[in-house]
């Protein structure tokens, strides 16, 4: 690492690079679990009911080693995932859904529910009421279950215990070449819910790898760009899906629809060329050696890409710096912010760092890429050296676009380390005197020109923050990747350039 007081730090997204699953276990053919509505990101606060829409019915499905299987048909076209915690009377079980629904009149309010068979159970006020009507019938009572999850659209129309991983697909499909209305976004594949507790449910969309891609592409890279670029972020996009995908596992599905994995936007966002591109790339995938490579990307690398282990803890050796070009000249390959004191005191104060009134800050040490790696404010009240992780966090990461930058404080002198020439608070300058003596400026410096004397504040009161590039600077600039691409340069090119000492397979 270069040590220097001169660039701003802010930080990079600190992201746990999760285990790669076995490559001959991921084809496009797979089926992928994208979490669609969970308290795992968004909160722990209860989610509002969302509407499935089908264009036809919807059956029940299930996975049976990684495959899709029916179970049966229904007439459901239009339901709502909901929780159910009551006691209900409960008649079964029976063979067959068309069974359990001849006996559904037989219970107020009653509904088809799959466990390992079907059942149904009636919709009572409470304990006493589901006794007496389950005494009325032969039946028996069941206390309330965390596991199952009902479907509804008024009244109650089918429920299921959410232990068991079973998908509400459209009939006929077999998950594959149509979609539903998740609210008003078009959705391929089918829809599974897990509850985790009393007041969650986590809605899943079922879909198979290659249709998944399809909603990727283009909301991850403009889906007007060259082919070229595209079959790289189809690459991208499905080594990052396999390199990932126990990320959410906990939580009942393998990957998030936001940033926290890629972003996923359905069947609205799709465009032909994208497609073709996922389609052209079918099953292939980078790799180092045997390694599957975990592919991160961004928008702009701002000139220079930067090494693994400046951003995680850990390296890769696929993922290195290098000079980029192919990014220069791109939106937000440049950018300046305009900070006053007072506005980062309070960033820092929101973080919890009682610093009192700034009195500098500089960038204690940067990376070989010249992105940040650490930064040092002196405060009257403490001193804080802020770790690559929190800079970005602390002033927004769609502001503070990058940490390839340098700060320029309002009562900067140009100095020089006979090399190169350098922008410097006055503070702690050290100068040698006419006579040898050597002094370290702590007050005012006074500059004389050859003609007049002029005065340098003191202390800074504002910031300039120059900055290039967008994102964490890791793997493929996608900037970079569609300049290449109108370059005519292809796909692979693009991904042995931004991957060190990798292939496609």
């Amino acid at each position: 690492m270069k040590k220097i007081s001169l660039i701003l730090v802010l930080s990079l997204i600190l992201v746990t690079i999760f285990p790669i699953m076995g490559l001959a276990e991921i084809k496009d053919e797979t089926i992928i679990k994208i979490g669609l509505q969970h308290t795992a990101i968004d909160s722990t606060d209860q989610k509002p009911l969302i509407t499935i829409k089908g264009q036809v019915a919807f059956e029940i499905g299930q996975l049976i080693g990684g495959n899709y299987e029916t179970i049966c048909q229904t007439d459901i076209t239009q339901f709502a995932f909901d929780q159910d915690n009551g006691y209900h009377a409960v008649l079964g079980p029976y063979a067959s859904y068309e069974q359990a629904k001849s006996d559904v009149h037989k219970l107020n309010g009653g509904f088809v529910v799959l466990k390992e068979l079907f059942y149904v159970y009636g919709v009572s006020t409470d304990q006493t009421s589901a006794n007496s009507q389950a005494n009325s019938v032969g039946g028996k009572v069941e206390a309330p279950n965390q596991n199952l999850v009902v479907l509804k659209d008024g009244s109650v129309l089918l429920g299921f215990d959410s232990s068991i991983e079973y998908i509400l697909a459209p009939s006929n499909a077999l998950l594959k070449g149509t979609f539903s209305y998740f609210g008003e976004l078009p959705l391929r594949g089918g829809f599974g819910a897990k509850r985790l507790n009393t007041n969650d449910i986590s809605l899943i969309n079922y879909l198979y790898m290659d249709e998944y891609l399809y909603g990727v592409v283009p909301r991850e890279m403009d889906k007007s760009w060259p082919i070229e670029a595209l079959k790289a972020q189809a690459i991208v996009a499905r080594n990052f899906a396999v390199a990932n995908m126990n990320k959410f596992s906990h939580y009942g599905f393998n990957l998030d629809n936001t940033t926290n994995s890629q972003v996923y936007g359905g069947y609205k966002w799709e465009g032909p060329v994208s497609n073709q591109a996922v389609d052209e790339t079918n099953g292939l995938v980078l790799k180092h050696n045997d390694t599957l490579v975990n592919a991160f990307y961004h928008s702009n690398s701002g000139g220079f890409t930067e090494n693994s282990e400046n951003v995680f803890s850990s390296p890769q050796p696929y993922t290195k710096g290098v000079y980029d070009p192919f990014s220069l000249g791109a939106p937000n390959d440049s950018w300046t912010l305009d900070y006053s004191k007072t506005f980062i005191e309070n960033k820092l104060n929101n973080m919890g760092y009682n610093i009192g009134s700034l009195k500098d800050f500089y960038i204690s040490e940067y990376t070989d890429q010249n992105r940040v790696y650490e930064a040092t404010f002196i405060g009257t009240n403490n001193n804080v050296i802020m770790p690559k992780q929190d800079i970005r966090k602390a002033f927004g990461y769609n502001e503070m676009k990058s940490t390839l930058i340098t700060v320029v404080p309002d009562n900067a002198l140009v100095v020089t380390n006979g090399q190169e020439f350098y922008e410097k608070s006055p503070t702690n300058l050290t100068v040698v005197s006419g006579d040898g003596k050597t002094y370290t400026l702590d007050g005012q410096v006074n500059v004389f020109n050859g003609d007049n004397l002029s005065a340098v504040p003191t202390k800074a009161t504002n910031y300039v923050i120059k900055g290039k590039g967008w994102g964490h600077g890791l793997g493929m600039s996608q900037w970079g990747a569609k300049n290449m691409a109108e370059q005519g340069l292809d796909f692979e090119d693009i991904l042995t350039f931004y991957y060190t000492g990798t292939h496609i397979e």
